[in-house]
């Protein structure tokens, strides 16, 4: 090994000018919309989540329901699992490329290095998080994935990682939609109660509205359960849609370099295929299940919805491209930029509001009023991300998460 290779820095962060503002833009349209379906998480008992008549059963709740659950559920957690397949084709970009002297192996090495770096703080930071604050981090099973495959599956053939990706999922899809089926099953049979198929609600309230030290043993048993049952059946998905995300992002489609007649397009196609398929899939649901129809929801609504969901990403990054649409894809952008952030952000506003610790309104907030609680949530990120942003250049969390990973102090003021 020579001297080159021995005192080669470690890269840096990407810079703002290096960024793609349609993948910032996205980011922080998932971002905004998973809170819609994460709301109901967060301020009532997890089977609230697939039957809408614990929170009540007035036509308002009902309509609520059914909108979150054909356009947001699933679909902008679909969106935010494909940027994160995207991201690591921007950060492997650090290093797969031989500089000057050739010093490409020792790059690639010092990358899956820092990668594994990278999604082990990742991991921490949603073991803390899920155990701590809140049971529905997805952080944790995203490091996860990141761990297992992602790394090493970055330079395949684009179109082999988006049509791979897309069969990979799909497969996963299949493992849980049976392990809903058998839910379903058991519990019509009468070997199960609905209880065991979620977490007892009564214990949920009472948990959540007493002390911090009340809500963290609530909290802790079903995280763990979740994490044990779902984690591994949820793997294979999570592989399938970042291995799409990567594939995107490679054939330039993500990051929109395509024109914008291609996006305009594509979300008319998407769109059109994606809104009836969605809405027929609930109904069938409803009118075939007629025990707990939710619960099978839970396990159709991504699947069903996945060209929806590309449907919205062609929309944003249409948008993105449009000079007039710059009003609403700027706070956007600037929300993406600082996700990890406005994450975490969400699980300090809503467990602060709706938890015994806090607030108190925990089981309390009907609809339409929860959706004013979610708006003023979506203006505080807004807001805060950028008046944030005009004197720093990532956000606290996004800083600290590189910090660890480089084990340095990266630059952060503009």
């Amino acid at each position: 090994m020579d001297d080159a290779q021995l005192t080669q820095p470690k890269p840096l962060p990407t810079s703002k000018s290096k960024r793609f503002e349609s993948i910032d833009t996205l980011r922080g349209f998932a971002l905004l919309g998973i809170l819609v379906p994460n709301m109901v998480a967060f301020s009532w008992p997890m089977a609230a989540m697939t039957n809408p008549t614990i929170i009540s059963d007035a036509p308002a709740n009902e309509l609520a329901h059914t909108i979150t659950s054909t356009a947001f559920l699933g679909k902008f957690m679909f969106l935010f699992a494909m940027l994160f397949g995207s991201g690591v084709v921007m950060y492997a970009r650090k290093f797969d490329h031989a500089d000057d002297q050739g010093n490409y192996r020792t790059k690639l090495r010092t990358g899956a290095g820092l990668w594994y770096s990278r999604c082990s703080w990742l991991l921490l930071f949603g073991l803390i998080h899920a155990y701590f604050f809140w049971y529905g981090d997805i952080l944790t099973y995203y490091a996860a994935a990141g761990l297992t495959l992602m790394w090493w599956t970055r330079r395949l053939n684009p179109k082999l990682q988006f049509f791979g990706g897309i069969a990979l999922y799909y497969l996963g899809s299949v493992f849980m939609i049976a392990f809903s089926a058998f839910g379903y099953w058991a519990f019509s049979a009468g070997h199960i109660t609905v209880n065991e198929l979620s977490a007892d609600p009564a214990a949920e309230i009472a948990g959540y509205t007493g002390t911090y030290i009340d809500a963290f043993k609530t909290r802790f048993f079903i995280t763990l359960i979740m994490q044990i049952t779902i984690g591994i059946l949820f793997l294979p998905l999570l592989w399938g849609i970042m291995s799409m995300g990567m594939g995107l992002t490679r054939m330039g489609i993500l990051t929109g370099e395509r024109s914008l007649k291609f996006y305009v397009i594509s979300a008319i196609i998407l769109l059109g295929i994606g809104i009836p398929l969605t809405g027929y899939g609930y109904v069938f649901t409803e009118h075939t299940f007629d025990l707990i129809p939710g619960f099978i929801w839970q396990s159709l609504a991504q699947p069903v919805g996945v060209p929806l969901a590309l449907g919205y990403a062609a929309m944003i990054i249409a948008l993105s491209k449009w000079a007039p649409a710059k009003l609403i894809c700027t706070p956007l952008a600037a929300v993406g930029r600082m996700a990890l952030t406005n994450y975490f952000l969400h699980t300090i506003l809503c467990t602060t509001f709706f938890y015994g610790y806090g607030l108190g309104y925990f089981a309390s907030i009907e609809y339409p009023q929860l959706w004013l609680v979610m708006l003023a949530v979506w203006i505080i990120n807004i807001a805060f991300s950028m008046l944030w942003l005009k004197f720093f250049t990532m956000g606290p969390f996004e800083w600290l998460w590189r910090a660890l990973t480089y084990r340095k102090l990266v630059p952060i003021r503009s």
